[in-house]
């Protein structure tokens, strides 16, 4: 295994823990092992987000955004720290954005994963990690759909507490 894929797990790990310091010592390493892209950057911003240092997020995410400027996660991590900031026509810009950048689906993980999960399941351990693994991977899409829910109830609250006209467009 590459020395990259190594630091990415234990970015994964750290993150996952809450370890959002680790994580960043990890993060700083990649970055200087690779030319700056924009979704080491996001984690970058995720860290300092989930740190409570809004201020580096918000430098990192926009770091993230010069190189791509209609990186998702950016600007989606963005609109939640503007929100949080209660700095809701920011808020509101980044949203809007976001949603013009809106992924497409990633596809599911083939059925045959799950087949071969219930085959295995007749052994108690592997039952609980068939019941986690199908919560966990059945929709890839799923915080985005959440997201992309979230956001329209955003635009239209927006509209109707400062009267601004806040349509959601997808491309």
């Amino acid at each position: 295994m590459t020395s990259e894929f190594m630091l990415q797990m234990k970015v994964a790990r750290c993150m996952g823990r809450k370890d959002y310091a680790q994580a960043l010592e990890y993060l700083g390493q990649m970055k200087q092992s690779e030319d700056a892209n924009p979704y080491t950057l996001s984690m970058i911003a995720r860290c300092h987000e989930g740190a409570g240092d809004l201020d580096s997020a918000i430098t990192a995410a926009n770091d993230a955004l010069s190189i791509d400027s209609g990186h998702f996660y950016s600007l989606q991590l963005l609109a939640r720290v503007h929100l949080a900031r209660k700095d809701y026509e920011n808020a509101k810009e980044y949203v809007q954005r976001a949603l013009q950048s809106y992924p497409e689906p990633l596809p599911g993980p083939p059925r045959f994963f799950f087949w071969i999960l219930r085959v295995l399941s007749v052994f108690p351990a592997i039952r609980r990690v068939e019941e986690q693994a199908r919560a966990d991977l059945e929709d890839p899409n799923k915080d985005t759909k959440e997201w992309y829910e979230w956001a329209k109830k955003y635009l239209k609250w927006y509209e109707e507490e400062f009267g601004d006209k806040a349509e959601p467009t997808v491309h």
